[in-house]
């Protein structure tokens, strides 16, 4: 594991020692935690839904709900709305169809055994 020598103000080290007791309460290693989650948000910051995602997921919750779609339903499809990197999953199976890089299962196959099969020949 590396270590990373950090060094700020004493007033910034106490509201982090603020943060640790609260989240953390005394565990050992309790700074660490939180330097790191901390750090894991600058390399890799969390999703932001824009304006545009968030009003269309808007206009279809309400237009589930209307039309009497189960709560289950609506979520996941939310889910998947908001889910950017199934998003670019669906974009780049599309474009795998185009350029003719997809593979059915044969008329008459179980789709599991083709599966198992492919899964060999990788």
């Amino acid at each position: 594991m590396a270590q990373i020598l950090v060094r700020v103000d004493e007033d910034l080290a106490k509201e982090v020692r603020r943060i640790v007791k609260e989240k953390y309460g005394g565990r050992r290693g309790a700074l660490s935690f939180v330097v790191e989650e901390a750090l894991r948000e600058v390399v890799s910051p969390p999703a932001e839904i824009s304006a545009s995602s968030l009003l269309e997921v808007i206009d279809y919750v309400s237009r589930a709900s209307k039309e009497g779609q189960p709560k289950d339903q609506i979520l996941t499809n939310v889910f998947l709305m908001l889910d950017r990197e199934f998003e670019q999953s669906i974009i780049a199976g599309v474009e795998d169809v185009d350029k003719g890089r997809i593979r059915e299962v044969p008329k008459g196959h179980d789709a599991v055994e083709f599966l198992r099969e492919l899964a060999k020949q990788a």
